[in-house]
Formats: structure tokens, sequence, C-alpha cells
């Protein structure tokens, strides 16, 4: 991973790492809360050989001092000094006891041995090591004395210094101990982070979707947590990040361009969950509030929702149609708002898939093309059942949604493949649920993984059939045939997106090596 995405790791799951530093400072301060406080003393010592004669004999005394000293730092700690200084003392301790509270450190290069005693009691802890002062040096005679009782000890030790108690506790630091506390929080945090990022399989960026599904970007829907209540959120907040990204969308998906020809826009998903029926729901709205006569077909005859995100009941529906009772004129139901009408899935059949691929479902979007300037579409995800493939193959363009952090890599893939095998050509894709760090890299990642780039929009508009004008402007839509056009903020519409990227394509696939091109 580069440093901008671990960047945009961390901005992603700040939540976990925010919350594992505030464990870490909560974890520290009950650790000071509960440990009582100790205090230290120190006594120093120094090591000397016996009386040397000339610089030689200085020197090598001095080596043998240096080395005594590193083995006296075990004895200040062991059970026998404890003995010692239990009996100077006169305490009811364990001598294993006293002998814990002691550590011994030495400074380089010198033959100075500090010891120093921490314990609850600030005069205890001075006196142990006053104890330790005492006891030590007839320690070291008693194990250095030659075996010539007349003869010096050849190493000595004597107290220079202490014993002197410090200032305030050693322990607990409040201060250091809740900045230790925070700093562990972090890793911790930034730790589950990278963990939980490496065994994410779902598609969190739109670099990553980009070569997962080699489409048009016909935009991105920010995460919005009130969309579950209230999926009409083109409607009921008209405002708010969701509805002017949708608008955004809308745009680039080619609603709005020039010539005659009816549109059946199809709308999937790889899997279930990804909103594709709460974005289609708002499409509509937006292009009947634009003056377009539009036609929701709830082609999902599985699990049906757009209807339900309408306010709308169950007639016989499409279903019924289908089965063969009725005209399309008597099965629509108005919508929520003008020029908007509904096609409800109706009963749920037995056979959906043989259904909606008979020449019947053919029929239907035939004279809907005859009475609607748009016709959407809501398909079954593409993976777990064949429905949502037929109704892609039957429109002239596909919107395929991806939520982010949800919808598994592999299956956008997959879903892609598909689509591929099937002939469906003319495919945008609509990445759900984005944050802020994954909808900061639209302009750059995408397009750069891609190759493809927005472009300068024209100088003049073109001109409009008169039939479609309306008081607040000209409602535009996509030619059947996906020619090229330039939405009026400057976006390529699918049609013209795909052409490019299937001519770019098959002039990379002529450059490739032949066993390369028939994988």
């Amino acid at each position: 991973m580069t440093a901008r995405e671990y960047l945009t790791l961390l901005v992603q799951q700040w939540r976990w790492i925010v919350g594992a530093a505030l464990v870490g400072v909560v974890v520290a301060g009950v650790v000071v809360l509960l440990t009582p406080a100790k205090y230290a003393a120190s006594v120093t010592l120094y090591v000397s050989t016996g009386s040397n004669v000339n610089s030689t004999d200085a020197y090598q005394g001095s080596l043998l001092s240096q080395d005594r000293v590193k083995s006296y730092t075990e004895l200040l700690s062991s059970y026998r000094l404890g003995q010692d200084v239990v009996a100077d003392l006169k305490l009811p301790d364990d001598p294993q006891d006293i002998a814990d509270e002691v550590s011994a450190s030495v400074t380089p290069s010198t033959v100075l041995l500090k010891a120093e005693v921490t314990d609850t009691s600030p005069e205890r802890a001075q006196a142990i090591a006053g104890a330790v002062g005492r006891r030590f040096p007839a320690l070291v005679a008693d194990l250095e004395r030659p075996a010539d009782r007349t003869q010096p000890a050849a190493v000595s030790a004597r107290v220079v210094e202490g014993p002197v108690l410090e200032a305030g506790p050693v322990s607990p630091r409040p201060l250091v101990d809740l900045g230790l506390g925070l700093a562990a929080g972090l890793l911790v945090g930034i730790t589950i982070a990278v963990v939980r990022r490496s065994l994410d399989r779902s598609v969190l960026g739109l670099a990553q979707l980009a070569k997962l599904f080699p489409r048009p970007l016909l935009g991105t829907l920010p995460r919005d947590r009130h969309v579950e209540r209230a999926p009409l959120f083109l409607r009921d907040r008209p405002t708010s990040p969701a509805a002017e990204s949708l608008r955004a969308v809308r745009t680039n998906i080619g609603l709005a361009g020039s010539g005659d020809a009816t549109r059946v826009v199809t709308v999937t998903s790889a899997v279930e969950g990804e909103g594709k029926s709460t974005l289609l729901v708002n499409l509509a709205l937006a292009e009947a509030n634009a003056g377009a006569r539009v036609l929701v077909v709830e082609g999902d005859l599985r699990r049906p929702r757009a209807s339900g995100y309408l306010g709308l009941g169950d007639g016989d529906g499409l279903s019924g149609l289908l089965a063969g009772r009725g005209e399309l004129p008597d099965a629509v139901r108005p919508g929520p708002v003008e020029r908007l009408t509904v096609l409800s899935s109706g009963p749920l059949p037995a056979n959906p898939y043989e259904l909606v691929e008979s020449d019947r479902m053919d029929a239907v979007l035939a004279a809907a093309r005859e009475q609607y300037d748009l016709v959407l579409v809501d398909a079954p995800p593409l993976l777990p059942v064949a429905d949502g493939l037929a109704l892609a193959r039957r429109a002239d363009s596909v919107v395929f949604v991806v939520r982010a952090g949800s919808t598994g890599a592999a299956l956008v893939r997959r879903a892609y493949e598909q689509l591929e095998t099937a002939g469906v050509r003319h495919v945008g894709v609509v990445l759900n649920g984005v944050t802020t760090a994954i909808e900061g890299q639209y302009a750059g990642d995408y397009h750069a993984a891609t190759g493809l780039r927005r472009e300068a929009p024209e100088p003049a508009a073109r001109a409009v059939p008169s039939s479609h004008r309306r008081a607040r402007g000209t409602p535009q839509r996509l030619p059947a045939s996906g020619g090229s056009h330039r939405t009026p903020t400057g976006g390529i519409a699918v049609g013209d997106l795909v052409g490019r990227l299937a001519a770019r394509e098959a002039k990379q696939s002529t450059t490739r090596p032949l066993h390369e091109r028939s994988s």
C-alpha cells in the first residue's frame, strides 16, 4: 500500500482508531488509580582492588574491578543479601521479597554500582537501602577473602553515596502512564484498521472498482443513514448531499440528452442490498419533476421494493401482464408525483425467470416505449438469479450499482463477466455509500485507471424537438443507439463512454500477443 492509501485507510477507519485510543487511555487510568504509590531510595557503591605498587598492577586492578562489578549486580538482588538485610533490620518479611525490591545498575566504563530499593513506604525504602549499603560490603569482603586469612581481600566495596530518597513517588506516573496508554491504544487501533483492510475483500475505492468493472463511472452517492427510513431523499431532502449527488448521476447516465427515442434503462447490482431500488425511484422522481413521462417497471418478481418505496400497493402488475391478463394501460398506477407511473411487480409468480424471458416481456417493453419518454426497470441482482441478466439484455443501457465497503470484489468481477458474456455493452457504474475519503479520489484515480477523461462542453447546445420543451428547460435523452453526446455539465454520456472504452480495448487487444488475446 502507498502512503496515500494508508492515509485514506486511516480516515476510513478513524472510529476504530479513536475507540482503541480511548480504551488505551481508560485502561491506563484504571491502572494508575489501582496501583499503589511506590517510593525509591538508592545507595552508590565503589568497587576497588587491593593496594597497587605500579601502573601495571593498577591497570589490571581496574579491569578486575570492572569485571567484578558485572557479577555484583546479580548479588545485590540475591536471596543471600536479602537474608542479611532482614537480619539487620529485624524485618518479618521473607528474604526473597526484600531481594525483589532491590535492583542494581552499573555506570558504563566505571566501577560504580548503584542499588535502588522501591517500596510502598518511603521510610522503609530508605531503611532497606541503608541496610544494603552496610551489608553488601561485608558480603563482598567475605566472598573475596583469600584462603590465607592474613592477606587482604582482592576486591572490596564501600558506600560513596546514600541512602538517598527520591523526592516523590516513582510510580505510578499519571502523565507518562496515560501517554503510554494513548500510544498503545493508537497502535492497536491502527493495527486493527490495517488487519481489517487486509481481510476485507469488498470494493473500497474507485481505483479498485475501475479495475474490477471497467465501464464508465456515472457518479457516486454518499453514505446516508437517513435513506433506510426515507428512501425518497430527492423528495424529502432535496438539498441533501445525496440529492445533489443523484442529480449528477442522472446527468452522467445520459437521461438528459437529445433525440426522440425512448430509453429503457435497467438498474441492477451484483447482489442484494446495494441500493439499486433506492437509486431507481429517485432517478424516476428527478426525471418526472423535469417534465418527462416516466414509467417505473418493478422487474424484480422475487423481492420487489420499488413500489413500496413509492408508497404503492400491489395489483396484477407486471406478473399479471406477463401471464396474459390485461394490457399495459390497465396495469399501471400513478406515482407520488405528476408524470410518474408505476408498473408494480404484482403477485409473485412461481416461475419469474420464464416470465421475464418470454416474448410477452418484449411486448410489454415495446408498449412502454410508445407511451413513455423513459422506462426505468428495477431488475433483480445478477448473481443470485438469472432474471436480472434477462432484463439487462432487453434494455438500451444498464446502470450497475455497487455499495462501497459491502460488495465483494470477486462478486463485482463476476457480474461484469456475466454482462460481457451476454453481450451487454452499454453499462455504467454507480458507487453507492461512499465516504468523503473515497469520493475525493473520483477525479483522479477512477479515470486514470479506466483511461477515460472528462471533456469540456461544446460551445453551443444542440437543438431538441419542440415536443420535449418545458417551462424550466428542455428534457434531453440519450439516443437508443448509444450515440456520442456531451451532457450540459461537460460529462460524457454512457453511450459515448462505452464506445470510447470499447475502442480503446480493441486497439490494445491488437497489440497484445495472440495467446493473451485468446485468454
